[in-house]
């Protein structure tokens, strides 16, 4: 019954207009992202989006305010990366929100009218990327919802411990705080924690979901492009026809006509994505590199709790994996993209007559370039990338469990 309802669930997420994104438009709709012009909805979600950039802010303010303590300064950054990066994606989200409709409505476009002409290759290749779409992004929206009551929960696990929870209610200790965060009240007692508490409840549910959405359809996206590639490659290949079939002279311009379009396509969609993500993804890499480090560090400093070691452990997997997504498939495309000109050499060229090789030839040209996504004016999403970040994430640690070594 339960896999059933779950089932019947995911299902009501498709939508007939957005063969990829559906689910992924859902998501983005949830959390206030996908405004469609509706007055008081898209009001409501914008105060709410100015709600969490002061709540950001106020991080900030309580980072500056903070006691010289390590562990509470090395928690606090994370935290405050996270609503960093979660903020900038919202923020950036919204400033490109007609570029994203665009790229949505291209894409869209383009698989229905595939859809539509029923190549069954072409067809089975769409099947393939839009499957892996949907896996993986029901996966890290699971793994998001992970961390958010990692989050929410970890800080109250030391109530389990009668001497604590004694602690507590005598006034020698404070009440555990989920979040970091500066209030113009005491947030230590009653009224003023229980106020704090579902304010970090309300941030932390808005902007874990806002990452979780807008990862898992910029993912989704990078699958398409990398699936689009495959899809020319196979249609240089059979320009010619295949092994069984001669065709015309003029199918063979047809079909050259048609591989300069969908590359042209897949250009205009890279550039306007690659243009979008950009600069909220050199926000990222820069908050992400620093994220990590300060999360691996905590396991080094005396006083941390178990259970505070089992959130920077699941904290820390979260990070790289958001991280790896990104690398990963930006990697993919740079791969697709560098290998679709051998589409051209591997098809039965020799058919042709000299003025139909010399189409096939500047074709060949044309796709030779290779693309692949940046993170800002500095940096591009490869594996090359992500190796160097886990790196410099090592060796920070390792310079930071050596220090007290090198003052002895």
């Amino acid at each position: 019954m339960l896999l059933q309802k779950i089932i019947r669930t995911l299902s009501s997420l498709e939508n007939p207009e957005y063969p990829l994104l559906g689910p992924n438009i859902t998501g983005l709709y949830w959390f206030g992202l996908w405004q469609c012009g509706r007055k008081y909805r898209d009001a409501f979600f914008n105060f709410v989006h100015f709600c969490s950039l002061l709540f950001v802010i106020s991080q900030f303010l309580e980072l500056y305010f903070m006691e010289k303590d390590l562990l509470k300064v090395l928690f606090n950054v994370t935290i405050t990366a996270l609503g960093l990066v979660s903020i900038s994606k919202t923020l950036f989200f919204i400033l490109f929100l007609k570029d994203w409709k665009l790229l949505i409505k291209n894409i869209s476009a383009e698989e229905i009218h595939a859809l539509s002409v029923g190549n069954k290759n072409v067809v089975n290749y769409m099947n393939q990327y839009k499957s892996y779409s949907r896996n993986l992004t029901y996966l890290y929206w699971c793994i998001m919802l992970m961390t958010s009551f990692v989050i929410m929960l970890s800080p109250y696990l030391k109530l389990l411990s009668n001497n604590y929870l004694e602690l507590v209610k005598n006034g020698t200790e404070p009440y555990p705080q989920m979040l970091s965060s500066w209030f113009p009240f005491d947030d230590t007692k009653m009224p003023g924690y229980f106020i704090s508490v579902t304010v970090h409840i309300l941030i932390a549910i808005q902007g874990i979901g806002v990452i979780a959405v807008y990862d898992s359809n910029a993912v989704a996206i990078m699958s398409f492009l990398k699936g689009q590639m495959q899809i020319l490659k196979y249609k240089c290949e059979n320009i010619f026809g295949d092994d069984y079939e001669v065709i015309s002279q003029a199918e063979v311009i047809s079909n050259i006509k048609e591989c300069h379009r969908l590359h042209n396509f897949f250009i205009e969609q890279h550039k306007l994505f690659n243009t979008i993500l950009s600069p909220v993804m050199f926000i990222y890499v820069l908050v992400c590199s620093i994220m990590i480090c300060c999360s691996v560090v905590q396991l080094s400093v005396e006083g941390v709790s178990i259970s505070q070691k089992f959130w920077v452990i699941e904290y820390t997997t979260a990070l790289i994996i958001q991280l790896l997504l990104y690398c990963w498939h930006s990697n993919e495309i740079a791969y697709e993209s560098g290998s679709v000109d051998l589409g051209v050499y591997t098809s039965n060229w020799w058919r042709g007559d000299v003025r139909l090789r010399r189409h096939a030839l500047l074709l060949a040209g044309k796709l030779s370039p290779m693309f692949i996504l940046d993170a800002g004016p500095f940096n591009q999403f490869s594996m090359t990338t992500f190796i160097n970040i886990m790196k410099g994430a090592y060796s920070f640690y390792t310079l930071f469990t050596q220090m007290p070594e090198n003052k002895e």
